[in-house]
């Protein structure tokens, strides 16, 4: 079992009590110093449950007991130090321990497959909108990332399908750079909500952005579950379009077979997708901002250089991914939906 030097950024017991005032039931929460990979170590719960309840470090700060046959539906795992997360093509990657919000959290959808598109994106949503109630304007690039208005990243969100004799599970896992300083950052294009801030870290409240996200993540997931194959046409749809700042920009979109496309992304699909140009919908791909004068690349067209954009997506949904906690988290859009 690790030990533990300092008390958890995150209190277990207070932070399921205060998402009960809110109307928002967390079965169980496990949050520890340190994990590997908060996606990994909740999808092996997810096949083994009764290990939840073991004394091992992974789950260090368990609450609750873990349901014999299943874990339930929201259950939480969290860390203070992820220390070799997952990215696309095998990436990984770690933070500073103590300076980002990193966790995952386990769904059970009851909704068609071709919707779950929208789970990462409801996911942004949620992200955005606590990052903004902490007093860092943001926005949501497609289809996982959090940034800042001038584009820097904040978070990236990843997730992944788990089968089960019970049906499917999706690990959702969430990063968010929260107490990282300017030395801290390798990359530009990176900053953290101290930064943004201009704050120490330690004035980064990690149990209130959690609840936060919470609080706006729970039901739009619940609005979903209500809305099934309408849900582009619901309220929370809206608010992801309203705050998705690749809408109305000109983009080039790298799909997983190399092939790409460049033209204006005018919407979102049904599911979830991007579509540029009104013509064609992209469920997977590198998304990158162009300014609004740069030429077209290529084929220079929606029609780019392959096929449509239906390749590379699980179901719609992640494949294998993970908390995206980090200055130099995952790329943007990537596959992993």
């Amino acid at each position: 079992m690790t030990s533990q030097h300092a008390p958890f950024l995150v209190d277990v017991e207070s932070l399921r009590a205060r998402a009960e005032a809110i109307g928002i039931d967390l079965p169980l929460v496990i949050w520890d110093e340190s994990c590997p990979s908060t996606n990994d170590a909740l999808a092996a719960l997810v096949h083994h449950p009764a290990e939840a309840t073991a004394s091992s470090g992974v789950v260090r700060g368990l609450a609750g007991d873990a349901p014999a046959a299943e874990l339930a539906e929201l259950t939480i795992l969290g860390t203070d130090f992820q220390s070799a997360g997952h990215g696309r093509l095998g990436r990984t990657w770690t933070v500073p321990p103590r300076r980002s919000l990193t966790f995952s959290i386990l769904l059970a959808p009851t909704t068609p497959v071709r919707t779950w598109g929208w789970i990462p994106l409801i996911t942004g949503e949620a992200v955005r909108a606590a990052i903004a109630e902490a007093g860092v304007p943001a926005v949501l690039k497609w289809p996982n990332d959090v940034l800042t208005a001038e584009g820097r990243k904040l978070c990236g969100i990843l997730a992944r399908i788990e089968t089960t004799p019970e049906g499917p599970r999706i690990v959702l896992g969430m990063g968010t750079n929260t107490r990282l300083e300017p030395a801290d950052l390798p990359r530009e294009d990176a900053s953290s909500l101290a930064i943004e801030l201009g704050v120490a870290g330690s004035e980064i409240d990690h149990e209130r952005l959690l609840l936060s996200i919470l609080g706006t993540l729970v039901p739009g997931l619940r609005e979903l579950a209500e809305y099934g194959e309408d849900f582009g046409r619901s309220p929370f749809a809206a608010r992801v379009r309203a705050g998705m700042v690749t809408l109305g920009t000109r983009v080039k979109v790298e799909r997983p077979d190399g092939s790409f496309l460049v033209g204006e992304a005018t919407g979102l699909d049904a599911t979830g997708d991007l579509v540029i140009d009104d013509a064609v919908s992209v469920s997977a791909g590198d998304v990158h901002h162009l300014r609004p004068a740069a030429p077209a690349e290529g084929a220079g067209s929606a029609s780019g250089n392959g096929s449509d954009g239906g390749a590379g997506s699980d179901a719609g949904a992640a494949s294998a991914s993970d908390s995206a906690a980090s200055a130099t988290p995952p790329d943007s859009g990537t596959t992993q939906r």
